[in-house]
């Protein structure tokens, strides 16, 4: 009985076996490559940042002008500060009005005393006497009244400085903390678009590395996605005769035949 091989084997077209030669060739070539290092980077402060941390610095302590001056108005001796410089001359003027009623108000009691025939008697010197203590006294209270008023006055004025001095040193720092915080804004924004350009450019590097990368991942795919072309190659093989089974074969051929011949011929 004859033996029969069946063998099959699976192979690549021509195309396709070129085809991953050229991607290995490409990975082998690209595993020996020295790829370049892209760091990351770090944005610093802008300009405007800079400025605002200088400004900060230098406006440490800048209202404390004013809170001294504040304080010297509101101590003991500010108000002498704001003392009317023309009320000595006011004071001095009243006393001379008040002196100048007093010694019209003299007159007007000699006049009447020499009318009455009562000038230079005793009760003549005690109405003199009385009327030059009252004017004294009103000169007196007068002067105390104007004095105390100035002394209100420049009191109430050294007060006014104080919280003025004080306003204005607040005013000052919350104005240079605007400042301050303005600009603090518009340099975070220029420190996140100079971020923002680096981590681009370093991405841009990247995908510019992963390029050659991506390309053979591509073609691999590419490879894998096309079926290959199967082969079947079918062998027969007989198994080799048989000398002794040949030769018996053919005797007996040979004598049936010479038999058959004897008897159709009659031998």
């Amino acid at each position: 009985m004859a033996t029969q091989t069946v063998i099959q084997e699976q192979r690549l077209p021509k195309f396709q076996e070129d085809f991953l030669k050229s991607i290995f060739a490409q990975a082998d070539a690209l595993k020996g490559t020295q790829q370049p290092f892209a760091p990351q980077q770090l944005a610093g402060f802008s300009d405007v940042q800079n400025r605002a941390i200088s400004l900060a610095d230098s406006g440490i302590g800048g209202y404390q002008p004013f809170l001294d001056r504040a304080a010297q108005f509101a101590g003991p001796g500010g108000a002498q500060q704001f003392m009317n410089p023309f009320e000595n001359q006011v004071v001095q003027q009243t006393m001379q009005d008040i002196a100048t009623q007093g010694a019209k108000a003299q007159n007007q009691l000699a006049g009447s005393g020499v009318a009455s025939g009562a000038f230079g008697g005793s009760r003549f010197g005690v109405a003199q006497a009385d009327l030059a203590g009252k004017t004294l006294e009103q000169q007196a209270r007068s002067a105390g009244q104007l004095r105390q008023q100035g002394f209100q006055q420049a009191q109430q004025a050294a007060q006014r400085a104080a919280q003025l001095q004080a306003g204005l040193g607040q005013a000052q720092q919350q104005m240079g903390m605007q400042d301050i915080n303005q600009l603090l804004g518009i340099g975070s924004l220029q420190q996140r678009q100079m971020q923002a350009g680096f981590d681009v450019a370093r991405a841009n590097e990247l995908a510019r590395q992963a390029l050659p990368f991506q390309e053979i991942g591509f073609l691999s795919d590419l490879f894998r996605g096309v079926p290959a072309m199967q082969s079947t190659y079918t062998t027969s093989q007989a198994p080799s005769p048989n000398l002794m089974t040949t030769g018996i074969g053919l005797l007996g051929a040979g004598l049936s035949g010479g038999m058959f011949n004897n008897k159709m011929f009659g031998g």
